[in-house]
């Protein structure tokens, strides 16, 4: 029912209010800021799949598309310091992201590609971390970082609106990479071509994490802007120069909403991956305005922010029910039969609980899967756990056979 999905979504609005932090810097775009962003996002994301709130559906494909362009904003402000291609690095980073989606996906038989944003997520930070790697010493020369993002953007554009072939030789030929990207729907067996959920769901967001790369790169000019507004010697100087940012960004919003969010789910995915950098532009410019704004965020929504990967897996098995092998959150969970709400407070409960507990699971196993070390150690610790896991295999035969 809306009224419960909207009420519900005031009453969290209305307590994050009640968490407000301050921090020391006025700096544009901090972590906690980005958290922040994260966690309103995902609660309202997983609010639509609960309450199945089709309405909110274009608004749901632009905080996906917020959080790969976060993608390619991170990863490139990262690399861009030069201190992080490493293997240990890139290792850690690679299990954290799919630690916890592989082994629900070996648990349950489920594809890996049910859990997409695992594969979005990790296809696009090796992409950007392959652009920043290569000739990784032209970095800091502004002509050859949009070299680099020009390239990508062609490499992009081929293989997205390219012929078919292209897509399907990269990911759906190679022996080691087709099983990852393949995906059989039982919702809809109309699709029988294997590679149409990833080719949808990646091309949806095909554009923006590289728009993310270059705001990392420019963001510079953006402190630079917010720092000569407050520099500005009067009030009105100043309130003049916020109006200037603010007015042209508004009216982009109200274009935007009024000529493409507004269209029907089919409608506005056709022009989704064209224009979706629109809102989270102008959104930017809107939360970083004001100094009290960058200095201010909501605890609470950064908070539950941290655990945007656990909680987006575990909404499928814990929170709700799926249909069954490779299927969707459709049903809700029932633990007391015919009580609605209390059913909704304790998996809810177990859910978050169980969501920041696997959290920090991840974060420690990505030390045990990647130790310190050299190289040598790394591989040698990989083998390792190679040879288990082939032994665990090999033992389930013998459990079958008995």
């Amino acid at each position: 029912h809306p009224a419960h999905f909207w009420g519900l979504w005031a009453l969290i609005c209305a307590a994050a209010l009640c968490t407000v932090r301050k921090l020391q810097s006025t700096k544009v775009m901090q972590r906690e800021q980005t958290d922040e962003w994260k966690g309103w996002m995902q609660i309202m994301f997983l609010m639509y799949h609960y309450f199945a709130e089709v309405e909110v559906y274009n608004a749901i494909r632009v905080y996906i598309a917020a959080y790969v362009w976060m993608t390619g904003y991170g990863n490139f402000f990262l690399y861009a310091r030069g201190k992080s291609f490493t293997v240990k690095r890139t290792l850690q980073m690679l299990v954290r992201l799919n630690l916890l989606g592989g082994v629900v996906c070996i648990t349950l038989n489920n594809e890996y590609l049910l859990y997409y944003i695992c594969a979005m997520h990790t296809f696009f930070t090796v992409i950007v971390a392959l652009v920043m790697y290569i000739k990784q010493e032209v970095n800091k020369s502004a002509k050859a970082v949009y070299s680099k993002i020009f390239l990508t953007l062609l490499f992009t554009l081929l293989i997205y609106d390219g012929p078919s072939f292209i897509f399907k030789a990269i990911f759906g030929i190679v022996p080691g990479v087709r099983p990852l990207f393949a995906f059989h729907d039982p919702l809809h067996p109309e699709f029988t071509d294997e590679m149409h959920e990833w080719h949808f769901r990646s091309g949806l967001d095909r554009f923006i994490w590289i728009v993310g790369m270059v705001y990392a790169f420019e963001v510079a000019r953006l402190e630079d802007l917010m720092q000569w507004i407050e520099a500005l010697p009067s009030v009105a100087q100043r309130s003049a120069a916020r109006f200037g940012v603010a007015v042209p960004a508004l009216i982009a919003l109200a274009f935007w909403w009024h000529y493409f969010f507004r269209l029907d789910k089919y409608s506005y995915n056709k022009i989704h991956p064209y224009t979706s950098f629109i809102p989270i532009t102008c959104f930017l410019l809107l939360r970083n305005l004001l100094p009290e704004l960058r200095q201010r965020y909501l605890w609470l929504f950064a908070y539950l922010g941290k655990f945007t990967l656990e909680t987006y897996i575990f909404q499928f098995h814990i929170w709700m029910k799926t249909t069954g092998l490779n299927g969707s959150p459709k049903f809700l969970m029932e633990w007391v039969p015919g009580m609605y709400y209390v059913n909704f407070a304790l998996t809810t409960a177990v859910y978050f609980f169980l969501s920041v507990r696997m959290f920090h699971v991840t974060v420690d196993m990505k030390d045990v899967f990647v130790p310190e070390g050299t190289n040598s150690d790394i591989a040698k610790r990989f083998g390792a756990i190679g040879v288990f896991l082939f032994g665990c295999w090999l033992a389930t035969f013998a459990i079958i056979e008995r």
